[in-house]
């Protein structure tokens, strides 16, 4: 059985890389299709030809990413190093179940961002620089991956002892799945009323956007619509990047909306408000609450499968373990999880794919069908969006529509 699991594992691995990879390609491959028409007007010919060219060193980055990432992660496989990280973590630790997973899994993460720190350095360095898109000093991109650092080993940290101490307080596999469930479902939510007011700040200036025309558009539109604004926040996301975005976050007393400051610099007053209506659309088809309950069954098939890889202990003999590995079998369960991944992901962008198009058609029919369509032509263009992806790869990745797509179906809205 231990061989049979390795084979299994492996082929899992491997396929996993090599399915991603096929992906990957398939959707560069498709760059040079013929733009639609509804988005022709996005780039001019030179702008075009830097679009393809940053597409190309993107490609090539993310493959070579991957690729160092899976060797990595086979070579302390391979090598037996996952024991060897146990054997120091019991050591070190012999009477604390959670605190001894917690060590076990620290060289692994540590060597993980080790590795990710160069790759991140020049994606941001050279290749966001060369396209012009970086604004990160070298003290930001520091400060950022020690605060980010610190923030996953709490997090993190906390989380894997949650479970482990839920786990070894209650093995049976009902009793953990249902209280883990749960006390998973608390966390999320309140990390997602905490994301803006605590999370953010960490990284980046918030400050309430101005009185002026935008705030009073902004403001009449959303009473208007019947929709309660408590709070709008401009982020200071131009030290990092000259590209646009805009979210909320939270629900009911805890919304908060958060502009770019690269967006107010970037689209008209009208573009903007067409933005937000984009997002208070979400709000209205109860778009969060659907997420949250997706969110919700997607965690009941991920558990499910974290309890497999904890009830059969040749996951963890197969590779040099004397015995059933807590912390190894949490490993193995991101990586049996990938193929499952792929058929979730799969279902869950199908239905953001169609939120996106329910909130497109609010905006577009609660501001005006020119402002929404702009702004999506502003966003394309100043994020450097792909205007041909390839259908396959927006049915599995693509969480938006592609812009022409979304333009022609807002110009069909009455």
């Amino acid at each position: 059985m231990e061989l049979a699991i390795q084979i299994i594992i492996y082929s899992i691995i491997l396929i996993s890389f090599g399915f991603d990879w096929w992906l990957s390609k398939l959707n560069y491959d498709h760059r040079n299709a013929p733009i639609p028409e509804q988005v022709k007007d996005i780039y001019d010919d030179k702008e075009y030809q830097r679009w393809q060219a940053y597409s190309m060193d993107n490609h090539r980055f993310t493959k070579m990413s991957k690729l160092i990432s899976l060797a990595v992660f086979l070579i302390i496989l391979v090598s037996g190093g996952f024991v060897m990280f146990h054997n120091w973590a019991e050591s070190l630790v012999s009477n604390n179940l959670p605190l001894q997973v917690i060590v076990f899994m620290a060289p692994y993460f540590l060597i993980t961002q080790l590795v990710g720190i160069p790759l991140s350095y020049y994606r941001t360095f050279v290749i966001e620089e060369k396209y012009g898109f970086n604004k990160t000093t070298k003290q930001t991109f520091v400060l950022d991956k020690i605060k980010g650092l610190i923030l996953s080993i709490i997090l993190g940290g906390g989380l894997l002892y949650l479970i482990i101490s839920i786990y070894e307080s209650m093995p049976s596999g009902t009793s953990f799945f249902l209280i883990t469930w749960a006390s998973l479902v608390i966390l999320f939510i309140i990390i997602n009323i905490l994301y803006v007011p605590v999370f953010v700040p960490m990284f980046n200036k918030l400050t309430p956007l101005e009185e002026g025309t935008l705030r009073d558009k902004i403001i009449d539109f959303a009473e208007g619509v019947g929709y309660e604004i408590n709070k709008i926040s401009v982020m200071d996301a131009s030290k990092r990047s000259t590209k646009l975005n805009a979210f909320f976050s939270g629900f009911g007393k805890f919304k908060n909306i958060v502009l770019f400051d690269t967006l107010l610099d970037k689209m008209d007053d009208d573009e903007i408000v067409a933005v937000l209506a984009h997002e208070i659309g979400h709000n209205k088809h109860k778009h969060v609450i659907f997420n949250m309950i997706q969110s919700a069954i997607i965690l009941t098939v991920y558990l499910g499968v974290l309890l497999l890889v904890l009830n059969v202990p040749e996951f963890s003999t197969a590779f040099g373990f004397d015995s059933l590995n807590i912390g190894f079998s949490l490993i193995l369960f991101t990586v049996l999880i990938d193929p499952i991944s792929i058929l979730i992901e799969l279902i869950t962008a199908s239905f953001s794919r169609k939120h996106e198009y329910q909130a497109d058609a609010y905006a577009a029919s609660h501001t005006t069908k020119d402002d929404m369509i702009q702004a999506l032509k502003v966003l394309t263009k100043e994020n450097f969006a792909n205007l041909t992806p390839h259908p396959l790869y927006v049915k599995l990745r693509y969480s938006h529509p592609p812009t022409a797509s979304r333009i022609a179906a807002i110009n069909e809205v009455i």
